[in-house]
């Protein structure tokens, strides 16, 4: 797992009282439900995840209030991530939905996690939550240069198994369809990032095109 988004000290155990604070708040006992909990831990930590890890947890943690439709979606959006799989989003919410129900959590809660997780497919939503949601997931992409440069290459470290020429081209296209957008953040909490994404969003566009090899078909 690359070294710039690994989990601080502690982080990991701030985490488990996230977790547990979360259930409490539902009057949920968390200890019957400690196996869930380990199996996220664990699915975050997987080799392939050099970026939507913990640390990607925590830092959502750290923008979002602490509401638990927002919470729940923060632990289950990545749980399962295949980056040689399209339908990662789809699992994702498929597992949240048979998870929360074992935890015994209200139908309308459920509901409203699943549709967020299954938001992140095309990051865009009506639904204000949804849509604050979405903006913190794609943070990053207006973080500072040499942080947005690490983030890409950790990108680029969990799509290894993809040849270079068709990661450019694949990686060029996504980069493009968040350039074509009118907003890229969709909430006043974010639009500070809007200039700052643009740029690095350009730039690593810019990059990816003249690099050898590129293939330039539209």
């Amino acid at each position: 797992m690359g070294r710039d988004f690994e989990l601080s000290h502690g982080g990991r155990k701030r985490l488990i009282g996230r977790w547990k604070a979360l259930l409490s708040s539902l009057g949920i006992d968390p200890d019957p439900h400690f196996s869930l909990l380990d199996d996220l831990l664990t699915r975050h930590s997987e080799p392939q995840r050099h970026y939507h890890n913990l640390l990607h947890l925590s830092t959502l943690f750290s923008l979002l209030p602490a509401k638990p439709h927002l919470e729940f979606a923060i632990w289950f959006h990545d749980a399962i991530y295949d980056p040689t799989r399209s339908d990662n989003e789809a699992q994702s919410a498929h597992l949240a939905e048979q998870s929360l129900k074992r935890l015994g959590v209200s139908l309308a809660l459920i509901q409203t996690v699943v549709a967020i997780i299954l938001a992140t497919q095309d990051h865009q939503s009506d639904d204000p939550d949804t849509a604050l949601f979405l903006d913190a997931d794609l943070s990053i992409l207006g973080a500072d240069r040499k942080t947005y440069k690490a983030y890409a290459q950790a990108i680029r470290d969990e799509y290894a198994w993809v040849p270079e020429a068709l990661f450019r081209e694949r990686r060029a296209q996504v980069l493009q369809k968040f350039l074509s957008r009118q907003r890229i953040y969709q909430t006043p909490a974010f639009a500070m990032l809007e200039q700052p994404a643009r740029e690095n969003l350009q730039h690593e566009l810019q990059t990816l095109l003249r690099e050898p090899g590129h293939n330039r078909r539209k």
